[in-house]
Order: C-alpha cells, then structure tokens, then sequence
C-alpha cells in the first residue's frame, strides 16, 4: 500500500486522496520507516508539495512531512506557514512543527501568536484564527509554559455551593461549623471565611463559586461580556493573590445537540479571551478553572466556577482505582449515615473490598481495631494496599473469594458496597444473595452488624424475610431514582 501510494505521489494521480491516507498511514512506525526507505533521502516528491497550487494539497503533505518526525523539515514546512495567505489551511502546518524539535522558530511562533491575540476576526475567519491560536499556544507553551497557580485565599470570605445530590444535602451541613448555609436542591450554599475545614468535608461531590450574575444569555458573545464584566477575575485573583493569566475550561451543562453545544463552547471561550484582555485563556487539557454554565429551563446559563488550584486532602490516599470502585464521597456518605450504628475499635470486614474506600472511609469517622478486605481482582487488591499505606492504615487485604474465606474469630461488622449483577441472571443473582447471607452469619458475632450498599434491595428483603437471625434496623434510598440502598442490619442470637 506505501509502494502504491508513493507511486502515485511522483506521478501526481490524485494527491489530496493520497496524501490523507498517508497521513494516517504514517501514525505507524513500521509504515514511516517503510517510506522513509522509498524515498531514499530525496524529500522533494512531498517538500515540492508544498507550493502546490491547491491549498489542501499544501496542507496535508505538510502534514505528512511532521508525521515523518525528521528535524530537516522544520525549515521547509515553517518557510511554506510563512507564505501561506489561505488562513484555513496554516494551522496544518503548525500541526506539523508540533511533531518536530523547532526551538529556532520560537521567537517567531511567539510574534505571531502576539499578532493573533490582537486581531479582531470576522465571523468567516474566526473558526480558522481559533485552531491557529490553539496549536500556537502549544508550540509556544512547550517552551514557555504559563504560570500555574495554588489556592492562597485562605483567610477571605466566599461564598460557595457544596454539590451533594438531592437525598442527604443535610448530612453536609452538619459538618460545617463555620458560615452561614442554606439548603439547596441539590447541595448546600455557604457563606464562609473558613474554607480550610469545608476542604476537609468528605461528603460533598465539588465545591462550585457562583458569580453575582443570576443568568447569562444563550448567546456566545453576550455570555463572555457578561462573564468578563461580572466578579470572575475578582474571584480569581482574591483566592490566589495573583493578577496576571489563567488557564481555563469551559464546560456547558446544556439540553443543546452536542455539535451545537461545542460550537457554543468554542465561540464563547474565544470571545471570553477577547473581552478579559488575554487574562483568561482557553484550553481544553491544561486548565486550573472550569467555568461551567448550567442550564435553566428557561434557556438561559447560570454560571459557576470550580477551581483546580487547592491542595485536595480530602481523598489523597485514594491514588488506586478500579471501574466498578465507588466514588469516595459516597463511600463518605455511607459511614456518615451509619455512624449512629457503628462501634469504635471493632473488628471489620469488607468482602469485596474493590481498592478499599468503604474501610477507610468506615475508620475515618469511627476508628476500628481491626480491618480486612476481601476481593477476588487482583489489580483491586494491589490498589488497596497502596491506598491504605497512603492513608497510614494497617488493613489486611486477601487476594480470594469470600464465599471459601476462613479465619480464626468473628467480625463485629461487615460493611460493604454489593457487587453489580453484571452478567448474571436473576436466578444466579438470588443464589448470590443467599450465599452471602449465610456466609455473613457464618463470620459475624451474634450481634454483629452489616452496612450493606447495594442496588438489588428486592435480593435483600427476600433474605431478611427468609433469615430470622437478621433484622433491619434502618434503610435509606441513597440517589433521587432509588436505584440504590443502605441498609442497616444486624444478626441476633434469637436463642437468648
């Protein structure tokens, strides 16, 4: 297939056709060393494509000159950048010299990334002035990167909305000591000058600021006005005790079709650029500000902020996890709900431990003498035993099957978050609720108790209406569907 399209190259039988598929051709080491050794050191069959008459052709073999990775091409590709006048075709280019070693060109780069910053386009040339921007900025970044920040506002006032979901916006509030709250529909509103303590907080989902606008117009440019003009930069600069360039996201929230949603967020994020005078700047990857605009019913965005610029302790130990682990703040959740129910220094098992969340979430709001985690995946093990060690926890992990698990004395509790049904059927699902229970009798002590969460809370019921031993002390419907249960049970010794 190189062979072929070589061929084709030197004869200039449909070049653009050619050229694309070489570009994806060349993503493969093995397909570049092959053209490489057709081309035999003579570069002129794709450098002379360069001035080709058709701007595409231009491009794409410019591209397929990057993909080569030869450093020798910097100069031709970045002469033909130079002469370009077709604006939708240059940042192919620079597309190109971003796969290559070109520090010579960095003071030109910048020049012309300082020319674009200051140009106003019409509504034709800005989708082009906008990707030429964003890879200009990469190439200049790699050298330059711009300044990142770390949370210094420690000592001011804010007001802060703590996201928790629509069941238990309540068991956030209580935690918060210092401020002024209110209950929202799904979270909780703060007024602060103590955010360290609202940092520590295990339950809530984010920590969002609004702004003081109520509502921003579905308009891109209008947005961005608003935005620039309201207390954004204020913000930014109180909680870092800085006054130059961030780098931020934009991420909407929004009943719009995808492809109309990411042209609203490109447009918006360009003009928002525009209208701060270059001190916010828009980038998908390397953000330390997400400004998110959540949708109204009535169409128009409120806007609120979230800041990647803190040190975030509140789950620092958890550097492991697997796809069906539980988030943290509902693992959080759960022992904050079960606190009335829990016994300090008592001997605990998690049976399908995952990376070991519920445990250390379990221990941090009641402190037990003994844990130990059961899991039949290995790579879930592996990442509990490095989450406990960064959470300074002693916690046994056994790499096996709770169902053949044996040990010499029994556990006070057994907390839990219940495996999906997965692949199974209802009948192998029932026959897995069944077994567990019986294995739980087995290992709890006569008064032992289970936080179980789960999403099969008919299973449950059946077991606790089949097994007298056990008796329900307290459920809670843990999400706004009630997909997912918390129960509260405990084993008793009905013979007493």
């Amino acid at each position: 297939m190189i062979r072929e399209q070589y061929e084709s190259l030197k004869t200039g039988n449909d070049l653009r056709k050619v050229l694309i598929a070489l570009k994806q051709e060349m993503k493969l080491e093995e397909a570049r060393e092959e053209f490489l050794e057709l081309l035999q050191g003579d570069y002129r069959v794709l450098t002379d494509l360069l001035k080709h008459e058709e701007p595409k052709v231009r491009g794409n073999a410019a591209l397929v000159l990057g993909r080569l990775k030869k450093e020798e091409f910097a100069s031709p590709i970045y002469e033909a950048y130079g002469r370009e006048e077709k604006l939708f075709i240059k940042s192919n280019y620079l597309s190109a010299l971003a796969e290559l070693d070109c520090p010579e060109y960095l003071p030109q780069l910048r020049e012309r990334l300082k020319e674009l910053e200051a140009v106003k386009p019409g509504v034709e040339e800005e989708k082009h002035i906008r990707e030429e921007l964003k890879i200009l900025r990469s190439l200049v970044g790699r050298e330059e990167p711009l300044k990142k920040h770390t949370f210094q506002g420690y000592d001011e006032t804010y007001e802060l909305i703590l996201t928790t979901g629509k069941q238990y916006q309540q068991a956030t509030a209580e935690q918060i000591k210092n401020g002024d709250t209110a209950i929202l529909k799904s979270g909780v509103r703060v007024v602060t000058s103590h955010i360290r303590p609202i940092l520590a907080i295990p339950t809530y989902r984010e920590m969002l600021f609004p702004l003081n606008l109520k509502r921003l117009e579905p308009n891109p440019k209008l947005a961005a006005k608003a935005l620039a003009e309201s207390n954004l930069l204020e913000l930014l600069d109180k909680a870092h005790k800085a006054s130059d360039s961030y780098c931020f996201r934009l991420g909407i929230h929004s009943r719009m079709p995808l492809n109309k949603r990411s042209d609203f967020v490109k447009k918006c994020g360009f003009a928002l650029e525009q209208e701060t005078g270059r001190r916010l700047y828009n980038s998908a990857s390397d953000y330390e500000v997400e400004i998110r605009l959540m949708e109204g019913r009535e169409g128009s965005f409120l806007p609120l902020v979230k800041l990647y610029t803190f040190q975030e302790d509140r789950f620092a130990y958890r550097k492991r996890a697997v796809a069906a682990s539980i988030r943290p703040e509902q693992a959080a959740l759960i022992a904050y709900l079960a606190r009335p129910y829990l016994a300090e220094q008592a001997q605990i098992l998690d049976p399908f431990c995952g990376v070991g969340t519920m445990l250390l979430e379990r221990d941090r709001i009641c402190p037990a003498r003994v844990m130990y985690g059961i899991d039949t995946f290995g790579e879930a093990i592996d990442g509990a035993w490095e989450n406990a060690r960064l959470a300074g926890k002693q916690v046994n992990y056994i790499h096996r099957d709770f169902f053949t698990f044996q040990h010499g004395y029994l556990f006070d509790e057994i907390i839990t978050n219940m495996p999906d049904r997965g692949k199974k059927s209802r009948e192998e699902h029932d026959l897995f609720y069944r077994k567990f229970f019986e294995k739980a009798e087995e290992v709890l002590t006569d008064s032992g108790r289970m936080i179980l969460y789960s999403n099969e809370k008919n299973y449950i019921k059946k077991q606790l209406r089949l097994r007298k031993k056990f008796t329900l002390l307290k459920e809670y419907s843990m999400d706004e569907k009630g997909m997912y249960s918390l129960f509260i049970i405990e084993k008793r010794n009905r013979c007493k």
